[in-house]
């Protein structure tokens, strides 16, 4: 009787662990899964998506410093590819419109910055998905507590202007943002050496903080959204933050540099050409179907001095091309048709008026048309060559039209 007692234990023993040990295994098994889900969800909760940055990713701004002499910023944001575009573009250019051309400052102090990103995305042939006006304060706002860019100067100043600035034994430069727009304005530089002190300031500053931009800039737009004037949405928000963590990852290379152009000292304006086209088509993305247009001024490449002391000129006989449509362009002092929406409607950023700048509708002081491949500077005696325009095509979401 002990026997079989003893052996029935021992059997039941052996069934009992034969049940148990694969339960408690799969418990285990099942606990370290969880686990590993928890930690895969606290890692896409993290802002990064897991799988990779997508076409929203991909994203071209206009953005203005809304001041008294405003500066103008074309920002892409190419989380998709690792690289952040800066071409800051003169108040100065050129820009089609319906009725003739009309410069960049005058569009935006006219009728907003919508319809300016409207007529520059026209112009350059290229895709602007969103504008964004800040005031400088609220730019200073924008970027919190973050540590002021430290912008080398060196080859963007003379000695001279150095000098002047008290920079000639360091001309390393700390410019809060809010202070910024004032800085470069009061230097008094001409338009294309200003675009580029311009690039360097925007440089400096994403490069130097891209690895806190998405915890800075997204969730300072939130809060003061109620002084700007853009059309960004609370979703696209969310769609920079995770924009400027994907860039962040990929340390972008940040590449900054004015929109290529010839400057006019005479008619002080700034004109797009052929190479402004092909500059344009190499960093941003190319406008698709109607909306193609050939550019105001055909010019060969400019030829720049490396300080900007003089105007970007151009190879002694150029040949101008003829624009498709054969229309000849409106003079500008006839103006410009008023939008038929007001762009001033949302937002509390003022628009403020150019100085010297006729709106539309109004006489414009540079409304000569300039002969291409120099400036009457260049061949006093030479003949002016009246340009021609192409038909307009419907303007890119956004616009005020």
């Amino acid at each position: 009787m002990r026997k079989s007692g003893a052996k029935a234990f021992w059997l039941s023993f052996f069934l009992t662990l034969a049940i148990l040990l694969p339960l408690l295994g799969g418990l285990i098994f099942y606990s370290g899964w969880q686990g590993g889900q928890a930690r895969q969800a606290e890692k896409s909760q993290s802002g990064v998506p897991l799988g990779g940055p997508g076409a929203e990713t991909d994203l071209t701004v206009l953005v203005t410093v809304a001041a008294e002499q405003p500066g103008f910023v074309l920002v892409r944001l190419d989380a998709q590819n690792g690289v952040l575009h800066l071409c800051p573009v003169p108040a100065e250019s050129v820009l089609l419109a319906p009725g003739g051309t009309m410069l960049l400052a005058d569009s935006y102090s006219s009728a907003g910055p919508a319809r300016a990103a409207a007529l520059l995305a026209a112009t350059l042939n290229i895709r602007i998905d969103k504008y964004l006006a800040v005031t400088p304060d609220t730019l200073g706002k924008l970027w919190g507590q973050l540590e002021p860019p430290r912008v080398n100067l060196t080859g963007l100043l003379d000695q001279e202007a150095l000098a002047a600035l008290g920079l000639e034994a360091d001309p390393v430069l700390s410019l809060p943002p809010a202070e910024a727009n004032a800085f470069i304005t009061g230097l008094g530089l001409p338009p294309a050496r200003a675009a580029r002190v311009r690039a360097a300031v925007w440089d400096a500053a994403l490069r130097q903080q891209l690895d806190n931009l998405a915890d800075t800039i997204p969730a300072g737009l939130r809060k003061q959204s109620g002084s700007l004037l853009t059309d960004l949405t609370a979703a696209d928000f969310y769609t920079l933050e995770n924009t400027f963590r994907w860039l962040a990852k990929k340390q972008a290379e940040v590449q900054a540099e004015p929109v290529a152009g010839r400057y006019d000292q005479q008619a002080q304006r700034y004109e797009f050409g052929e190479d402004s086209i092909a500059f344009a088509k190499l960093r941003f993305v190319p406008a698709t179907g109607e909306t193609a247009e050939k550019p105001l001024y055909a010019t060969p490449a400019p030829v720049s001095d490396p300080l900007g002391e003089g105007q970007q000129t151009a190879s002694p006989s150029p040949q101008p091309t003829a624009a498709a449509g054969g229309g000849s362009a409106a003079p500008e002092s006839q103006g410009s048709p008023q939008p038929t929406a007001d762009a001033r409607q949302t937002g509390g950023v003022p628009v403020p008026s150019a100085p010297g700048a006729g709106g539309m509708g109004q006489p414009s002081p540079a409304a000569s048309p300039t002969p291409v491949g120099g400036t009457a500077e260049e061949e006093p005696g030479g003949p002016t060559a009246t340009p021609t325009l192409p038909p307009q095509a419907a303007a890119p979401a956004g616009s005020l039209e």
